[in-house]
Parts: C-alpha cells; structure tokens; sequence
C-alpha cells in the first residue's frame, strides 16, 4: 500500500471531502487500467484487444442501422485519429469492412464481416468471465448501486464541456 501512504502524506491536513475525492478518482483510474488488461489478456487468445473488442460488439448491434465511424468514436470515447487506427487493424485482420454510405457519400458505414462475427463469439465469453472475475467481491446490488453512481459522474464530466479530443 506505498501508494497509498503516499497519497495520505500528500493530503494530511486537507479537508476529509478532498481526501475523499481524490482516492475515489486514484481508485477508479487504477481499478480501469487493471481491468483493462484483464481484458486485454483474456483477448489474447483470439489476436484482439479490449477496444477492437468493444467495436465489433458496436458492430454487432448495427445490423439495421451501420455504425458510422464518427458515432463509434463518440461511442467508445476516442479520437477520429484513434478510431481511424484502431479500423485500419481491424479491417486488415479482415474483422470488419468500410463502405461508402448509400444515401451520404462524404460518409462511411463500417459493417462487421463474418469473420469479425465468428471472432466476437469466441471473445465474448471470455470478457464475460472477466467482467465476473473482476467484480467478484461485490454483491450484485452493489454492483447495481455503484454503476447507477458512475453513471452520475460521467454524465456530470460529460456535461462539463470538456473537449471532446483532449487526452
């Protein structure tokens, strides 16, 4: 717990609400980046990581309405820079395609490929059991209370009028 220690040498005499917030936001982001590569090693097996992941199950879901690569960037939180990579990969693994929009030529419709669908099926159920594995200590009504609460915030920042690229 060194980082710990260090967090309450750095805010010994600050406000308990402070002290409060700012191990709330260290835990979040350390919690994030921990199930992140939970994720990404569970993935590995399949040759895809946690945000190739989360694009083909967007991906999925766009059978009656292609997914456009502005609404995936907005989707998943990321850059047009980040989104034209992270297709690049994925349509060079053969996972998804791009095409001209029908009715808006300026625009393009990203579809998943058959053999993106038969990759989403065999990463599914391995980001399920990390999902579980990771939220393991908590009871289900937790999880429930704590997801309606991380909710709140991120609709707050998101309501903050933070630019949309900032890092």
């Amino acid at each position: 717990m060194e980082t710990e220690s260090r967090r309450n040498r750095l805010l010994a005499g600050r406000p308990q609400p402070l002290r409060d917030r700012v191990a709330a936001s260290r835990e979040l982001l350390h919690a994030a980046h921990l199930l992140e590569r939970r994720i990404n090693a569970a993935l590995a097996s399949c040759g895809l990581h946690m945000h190739e992941y989360l694009a083909l199950r967007l991906l999925s879901d766009s059978v009656h309405e292609p997914l456009r690569p502005t609404s995936l960037s907005m989707a998943l939180d990321a850059t047009r820079t980040q989104i034209t990579r992270l297709l690049d990969g994925l349509e060079k693994k053969a996972l998804i395609a791009r095409a001209l929009h029908k009715h808006d030529r300026r625009s393009l419709e990203i579809t998943l490929t058959p053999a993106g669908a038969e990759r989403l099926e065999q990463a599914v159920p391995l980001v399920q059991a990390a999902y579980a594995s990771a939220w393991e200590p908590l009871t289900g009504d937790e999880i429930h209370a704590l997801a309606l609460q991380l909710a709140q915030v991120h609709a707050h920042l998101r309501g903050a009028g933070l630019p949309e690229d900032a890092p």
